[in-house]
């Protein structure tokens, strides 16, 4: 788990969703020169932030030390080397 994709951050779909997302806005952005397109990418932000607090504390009542010791492999939960 703690190599790929999973090593670099703990919720790396996450981070795909987010970007896919910013890729669907941009087009809708230029087009219209609304911002409107970008409340997709927030949608997502601040539907992931939340539930990725939810997802630690799930899978370290279910795994225990195993998770305390990803999580301290991998300290970064949705952009690796940033958050």
């Amino acid at each position: 788990l703690c190599s790929g994709f999973w090593g670099a951050s703990r919720h790396i779909n996450y981070l795909g969703e987010i970007c896919q997302s910013i890729a669907l806005a941009i087009p809708g952005w230029l087009v219209s020169g609304s911002l409107l397109p970008w409340l997709y990418p927030v949608y997502y932000v601040a539907l992931f932030i939340p539930r990725q607090y939810d997802d630690d504390a799930i899978c370290l009542e279910k795994y225990g030390k195993s998770w305390e010791d990803y999580m301290r492999a991998v300290p970064y939960r949705i952009v690796p080397y940033i958050w």
